[in-house]
């Protein structure tokens, strides 16, 4: 008589691999989640400062762009920054474009990268300082720039004068650092910030993954996605 398991044992063994299914399955995906966007950010942020270096290079002190430029505040047509944008950046950039989006973006020139994130320079001051990264679809993300900061979005800093002036707080040798403006230098303001939501979106939280390495860590205070 030849052995062989019975209904019963295989409705019990696929019900036993359901449960661990079930229960291993929700933190596989969200490691993916994370491994997404911890490349995704270390990517932007090679790519964006390489992009600055070359045009540098061509078009001269980076200092000096948005003067050249006429400045965003003497200059409020509808496709300045865009215009600004396609000068200095897309250029160096392989496979970017830039999209000017109605509603909540409202005259925002939203940039996609081939990977999936994307990225904008948000705000209309002369020198435009706060630069925002995606990992996925803005659209997706947040009704306003301010929703879901450190989960689907993360605030960068744009300081031209970074490798000569005010050394101290957002500066190195690149251009646009993960926002981290008044950092003392310890990982607890950075964690302590990130989690300030009195603060409406600068905040340091793609520091706290530049500084463990571009990985997201185990205490890292939110749930990414993109």
């Amino acid at each position: 008589m030849k052995k062989a398991f019975t209904l019963a044992e295989v409705l019990i063994t696929l019900g036993i691999i359901g449960i661990v299914a079930a229960m291993t399955l929700p933190t596989l995906i969200q490691d993916y989640k994370k491994k997404v966007v911890e490349t995704r950010l270390a990517h932007f942020y090679t790519v964006i400062n390489q992009a600055i270096r070359l045009s540098e290079a061509e078009n001269g002190d980076k200092a000096y762009w948005f003067e050249n430029a006429g400045g965003w505040n003497e200059d409020r047509t509808e496709n300045a920054k865009l215009v600004w944008m396609q000068k200095y950046i897309l250029p160096y950039m392989n496979g970017v474009r830039c999209v000017m989006h109605d509603g909540m973006y409202a005259d925002l020139p939203v940039c996609y990268l081939p990977n999936g994130g994307a990225f904008a320079s948000y705000n209309t001051s002369t020198i435009n300082r706060d630069w925002i990264y995606w990992p996925g679809d803005p659209m997706k993300c947040a009704p306003s720039l301010q929703d879901n900061v450190g989960t689907c979005s993360f605030a960068f800093y744009y300081n031209p004068h970074s490798t000569r002036n005010n050394p101290s707080n957002n500066s190195s040798k690149n251009c646009i650092e993960p926002w981290k403006l008044g950092w003392d230098g310890t990982k607890e303001m950075l964690y302590r910030e990130c989690q300030n939501t009195s603060e409406s979106y600068d905040r340091p939280c793609a520091a706290i993954i530049q500084y463990h390495g571009w990985r997201i860590p185990d205490d890292y205070p939110y749930q990414v996605r993109y």
